[in-house]
């Protein structure tokens, strides 16, 4: 197996946050991971703690080139951006045509704008969403209502905690997805796609968590296609037949069971949603 070469970009102000936790949270530790930030705000960029920052008021050549090199060697490219931005409208056309040149499994984690949000952000998201799911191997496509759900506890909830919390469900969704890419490098293409994780004492306790993880419906699991499930220890029997009782007969499940020690089991899951 060729060995693993992982690029991370954070495409506009988003992007560059969601990057920044990354980092922070030391997302591919161990493995072979380059960030990098593309973007139209000089200053974010100046504070980026990625290997390569690419500005966009540059010559297109220039960015093309800066974009290549950046993406040399690799076989997986991570892309992560709020749709809505004008600096995803203008680089990912160009980002992807960079990464498929290098033959790289493509996967965007993309978060839609606010429902009342403006019509040229919805423009762009239109945009940037369909050339996502035309190019990329798998998207991970999630409004940013969504992230809601994770502060109901709260009387209110700021934008600032919102964005935190989808850039840490990124920082999540990247580790389960290279931990699986690690595993299996087939098992890139999975389309419009969703993931879930959750811990339990046992790892039918953990599945069941998983799949009620706030940015999945249950429903979309029971249609979907194909499904991998990784649970880190327990007896996994019961949580694989809790798994094939939900999803269709047809439906191909990857299964890995790895015994990591600790107080509590983990378990995550990654699906292709049916395509409307």
């Amino acid at each position: 197996m060729d060995k693993l070469n992982v690029k991370v970009v954070g495409v506009g102000e988003g992007g560059a946050k969601a990057v920044g936790k990354m980092m922070t949270a030391s997302v591919g530790m161990g493995k072979n991971v380059d960030f990098i930030t593309v973007g139209n705000d000089e200053n974010l960029l100046l504070v980026s703690a990625a290997k390569t920052n690419v500005f966009l008021n540059r010559d297109s050549t220039m960015i093309y080139k800066r974009v290549t090199a950046a993406l040399r060697g690799a076989n997986l490219v991570f892309i992560v951006t709020g749709a809505g931005s004008s600096a995803a409208s203008k680089a990912l056309p160009e980002i992807l045509t960079c990464a498929k040149n290098q033959n790289a499994t493509i996967v965007a984690f993309a978060n839609r704008p606010f429902v009342l949000e403006n019509a040229a952000r919805k423009q762009n998201a239109d945009f940037c969403l369909n050339i996502l799911h035309r190019e990329a191997d798998t998207v991970f496509d999630i409004p940013t209502e969504k992230f809601f759900v994770f502060r109901l506890h709260q009387m209110q909830v700021s934008l600032a905690e919102v964005f935190d919390v989808a850039n840490d469900v990124f920082a999540q969704g990247a580790d389960i997805f290279l931990d699986m890419f690690a595993k299996d490098k087939s098992l890139g293409k999975w389309g419009n796609a969703a993931f879930g994780c959750g811990l339990g004492f046992t790892a039918l306790d953990a599945v069941k968590a998983a799949v009620k993880f706030p940015l999945l419906d249950a429903d979309e699991i029971k249609q979907a296609s194909k499904i991998f499930v990784r649970v880190t220890g327990g007896n996994d029997a019961p949580a694989k037949k809790f798994i094939r009782g939900m999803i269709g007969a047809d439906a191909k499940l990857f299964w890995h069971a790895d015994k990591i020690p600790g107080d509590k089991i983990f378990a995550s899951i990654v699906f292709s949603r049916k395509e409307v």
